[in-house]
């Protein structure tokens, strides 16, 4: 099979493709005929082996003991070729999305992919491949903050930052569709698209003071990319309020401060989770909430897909075809 296959972590791999073995299926797993494939972050972060400018190793990063060689990603959206013994969701022929082995090593940049059953959930008939693989890591994390890590309720005050994003542009939709009130720090060139994905109100990160303005009564706050440092949400949060940082980890005295003052302020990781794929599955069904895919790729184009990426200015998601 095709595969793009590293070495070793170079960040300046040219991600070019090359052949291998197509994967075995353990009884739990099915195999994948890859149609699209999601990228994010954490993938250039892997090759890069990122670490936080204030020294913290990335915690969602997975770990690279003893892989070599390589294949990075997570998200996948293809058609079902085979299935293992113990599998009884998933059928041959079936197409699924979803993100694969999170934290760990997924292996999707490749035309075949092994995947736990659990981590896949049908594709809705009426979004494509494309639209499935963006709906993947992206959409979990926000599912998971807004679902698991805080139980989101009607009339609850949500602020959502980079929410022209991967994660934020589902965060939006998500929240809305949960009876939030939704506000999203953005710029004034996306005001207007992040209001159709639902945004109650729109702050203008440019020019909003937070210290300077009064409280917003925040009962969320999703800091998508750590733009701000908690203290200046603090004056803002209603009672038990929840701030979750979703690039990485925060020091602990940080995190023991807030928690101390009754706040829940602390880093959320993403995991592949069977409960939180199946409910973007019917959401994406019912229209409530709708991918955003900014830029495709092909395959053999992999690493101009990772250096748009990097720009940090594209709407939605990137995703590559195959």
């Amino acid at each position: 099979m095709k595969a793009i296959i590293l070495e070793r972590l170079d960040k300046n791999a040219p991600l070019t493709i090359s052949h291998t073995a197509i994967p075995a299926i353990a009884a739990d797993e099915v195999l994948i005929e890859t149609k699209a494939i999601g990228i994010n972050p954490v993938d250039y972060k892997t090759l890069e082996d990122y670490t936080t400018p204030d020294g913290l190793r990335a915690s969602w990063a997975p770990a690279l003991d003893g892989i070599s060689p390589l294949i990075l990603g997570s998200d996948i959206a293809g058609v079902v070729t085979a299935v293992g013994s113990a599998v009884t969701k998933f059928n041959t022929g079936d197409e699924v999305f979803g993100m694969i082995k999170m934290p760990g090593h997924g292996r999707v940049f490749a035309d075949y992919v092994a995947a736990p059953a659990i981590h896949l959930a049908k594709k809705p008939v009426n979004i494509s491949f494309t639209e499935a693989a963006a709906a993947t890591l992206a959409a979990i994390t926000a599912w998971q903050n807004l679902h698991t890590h805080y139980q989101t309720k009607e009339g609850d005050r949500v602020l959502i930052t980079a929410p022209a994003g991967g994660v934020g542009h589902y965060a939006v939709q998500m929240a809305k569709a949960a009876g939030a009130h939704v506000i999203a720090v953005t710029t004034a060139a996306n005001a207007d698209w992040v209001r159709q994905l639902g945004a109650d109100d729109i702050i203008d990160y440019n020019h909003f003071n937070f210290e300077e303005a009064g409280s917003l009564q925040l009962n969320l706050v999703l800091d998508i990319g750590g733009r701000f440092p908690a203290a200046l949400y603090e004056k803002h949060f209603a009672p038990g309020a929840a701030l979750f940082f979703l690039p990485h980890g925060l020091p602990a005295a940080t995190t023991q401060y807030y928690q101390s003052k009754g706040f829940d302020v602390r880093f959320t990781g993403v995991t592949s989770d069977e409960k939180a794929i199946d409910a973007i599955a019917g959401l994406l069904q019912s229209g409530k909430i709708k991918s955003y895919v900014g830029k495709v790729f092909p395959f053999d184009q992999m690493r101009a897909a990772f250096d748009e990426m990097k720009k940090g200015t594209t709407k939605g998601k990137i995703v590559v075809t195959l």
